[in-house]
């Protein structure tokens, strides 16, 4: 077994280690290490396939590697659909449906989550796309940057969508893996300047494991101009990091107006967070007992009365559609929706948004006494997901949280006691975080919140359902919008209030059994702080919760709890997202010019190689003709090839020279005394000049050259 064999053999595995290690990179977006070990699944026998295959037939290596790669994914994926283990046609159907359910979760979920089918099969493709481009590519030196490259689009994407730097474990091992192979002493690997290479790698190293333990968290920025609902509320995009941005935007603009029967404004929620990472807050997929969710749960004894308002949406475009809590209707609605259980909240669904809807949203409105809500039993274990911390809390908000609940004996005294401490103390500030550099719901934003008591809503709201936490209350965050402004019009359906871009707003909810989640607002100004009354007249509930249903489609159609088809539903959808059209820029981006880049490289150094002889310029006139659609022939000798381009109008003068240099340094032994560089550079130019614009910019961007 040769030495360049056994070189290709090992080069296969440290690209499987590579990719194994990247993987690892996109931990903090999923929940669990089964979908871990299902891509790796499909990657292993890819890898140890490709390996035997070079062993004996190095050629082979990649597509055999491509074939073995899609084989496994049609095994582990749709195994259901081939006959003799062979795909069919319905075994490409299958693959693009269940390609195509990621689009969903990617485009309307949160990170972290735990990832269904869908996802994990488009992480598999990912990187085995990844792993075959990367095993050909390590095998010529100078494609080796483009392999870094390569790995390093792979680290910034779980790192744009997390909002945190890679851990250093993963930047060593995909650093270790790309030096190991620049520096590999095997035949492909051919002349390269290691003391250069040296340093280079050596340094990128250094700043790539200093970079993590140094360097900042990666945190999102403010906009003085904000952004729009749409980016709000919109697909993909947690609402707790770009809420704050919005709510600093120097022009409100009337977003919905309502008309309500309620006697008094109504909380308008689209979204519900529950699950609380120490960073942010963000969706997660429904755990235990669905119906905490409706008002089927309700006892007897708590008065209820039925709400209808109307909705008319002025300026937004969102695919989450704010309602009163907890709706039990939507009528009224254009396009496809349905509900999500977590929550009760409505989303739409193949692209159906808010914009110029008009629809009627039937709600209830518990009015529980003080004494109902005091001698409700605490919440069992089923709720304990609601009452998750991390392990970090600080000291101070620990303790803040158990001093200020200290006197009260019940779950909804110790969420009033210290609803009003935030309401009274603290005060109301968009501009305060960003200044003083705590913005954020993180829980290291919260203890200098804590500290500065001034910010606004996202950090009242967090804060609240963290100390609500802390004491055992079973606790989450709504998102949506406060009341908004009384327009004075009063008809026989109510009361008509109008809803500003400004009037964004999170608050919290704490779950009572027996009634459901309450709403909860310590955001100083805005709504009223929720207290019932202890004669039963109770306060306006800033936004509550119910059960979920199914969604209908198309006009006057009505969305009705009681179909178990939209918790299933629900259930399925995780929770990730990222930012996928950034994301999608940005990688695009540095592929599209990748090929530009290295072309351009590869031209410059033929330049500098021409001043002492010609063999690198002839090579440069060839695959600038390659790139603009002029294959050589392998038969041709120089000057018939020469000859050929003179019908394209090539400079035919420096031509002749260019090829007389190389007829020196090929046939007569010796080297040309002077540099035919300049003359070269004319004929590239004459070269490119002859063809249309559509044919240089193709050769700019997609050389075909770089195929050889």
């Amino acid at each position: 077994m040769s030495r360049s064999r056994v070189d290709e053999f090992g080069d296969t595995l440290v690209v499987l280690v590579a990719s194994a290690v990247l993987l690892a990179g996109f931990a903090p977006l999923l929940d669990g290490y089964r979908w871990a070990l299902t891509v790796l699944a499909v990657l292993v026998p890819v890898a140890a396939v490709t390996a035997v295959v070079r062993l004996r037939a190095p050629a082979w290596g990649t597509p055999v590697a491509a074939l073995t790669g899609v084989l496994m994914l049609v095994w582990v994926f749709v195994p259901g659909t081939t006959v003799l283990g062979l795909p069919t046609p319905r075994t490409l159907t299958a693959l693009g449906d269940l390609l195509g359910r990621s689009r969903s979760v990617i485009l309307e979920e949160v990170a972290p989550i735990t990832p269904p089918d869908s996802i994990v099969l488009l992480i598999a493709v990912t990187f085995l796309v990844t792993f075959v481009l990367a095993d050909a590519v390590a095998r010529q030196t100078w494609r080796v940057p483009l392999l870094g490259l390569l790995w390093a689009t792979m680290l910034v994407v779980p790192s744009v969508i997390s909002m945190q730097m890679p851990s250093w474990p993963v930047f060593l091992g995909a650093a270790a893996a790309w030096l190991w192979l620049w520096w590999s002493e095997s035949p492909h690997v051919g002349h390269l300047p290691t003391r250069a290479a040296g340093l280079t790698g050596a340094g990128a190293l250094v700043v790539a494991l200093a970079l993590p333990v140094l360097g900042p968290d990666i945190d999102p920025t403010s906009s003085d101009f904000g952004v729009s609902e749409s980016e709000v509320f919109g697909a993909g995009i947690n609402p707790m990091i770009e809420l704050g941005q919005n709510l600093r935007q120097s022009t409100p603009r009337r977003v919905l107006t309502y008309t309500s029967d309620a006697g008094e404004g109504q909380y308008l929620k689209v979204a519900t967070l529950r699950q609380f990472t120490g960073r942010t807050w963000g969706p997660s997929p429904v755990l235990g007992d669905a119906d905490i969710e409706g008002i089927d749960d309700l006892d007897d004894g708590i008065e209820t009365r039925d709400i209808s308002t109307r909705v008319r949406i002025d300026s937004l475009r969102s695919n989450l559609l704010p309602v009163p809590y907890p709706a039990t209707r939507v009528r009224g609605l254009e396009g496809q929706w349905r509900w999500l259980r977590d929550g009760s909240t409505v989303r739409g669904e193949d692209r159906t948004t808010t914009e110029d809807q008009r629809y009627t949203v039937t709600s209830v409105d518990r009015q529980p006494t003080a004494e109902q809500i005091r001698a409700a039993a605490a919440a069992g274990p089923g709720l304990d997901v609601y009452r998750t911390l991390p392990r970090a809390v600080p000291d101070l908000v620990n303790r803040l949280a158990r001093m200020k609940a200290a006197g009260a004996r019940t779950d909804y005294d110790r969420m009033v006691a210290l609803q009003d401490w935030l309401r009274d103390d603290f005060s109301y500030s968009v501009e305060a975080p960003v200044e003083d550099g705590y913005d954020g719901n993180g829980l290291d934003v919260m203890e200098e919140f804590l500290r500065k008591k001034s910010g606004y809503c996202v950090h009242f709201a967090s804060t609240l359902a963290v100390m609500g936490r802390v004491v055992g209350v079973p606790t989450r965050v709504a998102v949506g919008y406060a009341p908004g402004d009384n327009l004075l019009s009063r008809t026989t359906e109510g009361t008509t209030y109008g809803v500003d871009s400004d009037d964004l707003h999170a608050w919290t909810e704490a779950y009572f059994p027996g009634i459901g989640w309450i709403g909860f607002d310590a955001t100083p100004g805005v709504g009223e702080a929720t207290e019932f009354a202890e004669e039963a007249q109770p306060q306006d509930l800033p936004g509550t919760e119910a059960e979920v249903p199914e969604a209908g489609g198309g006009s006057e159609q009505g969305l009705d709890p009681g179909d178990d088809q939209a918790g299933e539903q629900a259930e399925e959808a995780p929770t990730a997202t990222w930012r996928p059209a950034l994301v999608a820029v940005v990688v695009l981006a540095v592929l599209g010019a990748v090929p530009a880049v290295v072309r351009q490289l590869r031209r410059r150094r033929r330049w500098t190689a021409g001043q002492s002889a010609s063999e690198p310029l002839w090579t440069e006139i060839a695959d600038t003709a390659r790139d603009l659609g002029i294959e050589p022939d392998p038969s041709e000798t120089p000057r018939g090839f020469a000859r050929r381009l003179s019908t394209y109008g090539v400079d035919a003068a420096a031509m002749d020279r260019v090829v007389g240099a190389v007829e020196q340094d090929r046939y007569a032994g010796s080297v040309a005394t002077r540099s035919h560089v300049g003359e070269a550079q004319q004929v590239v130019e004459s070269l490119q000049a002859s063809r249309g614009r559509r044919a240089r910019w193709l050769a700019r961007i997609a050389p075909r050259s770089l195929l050889r």
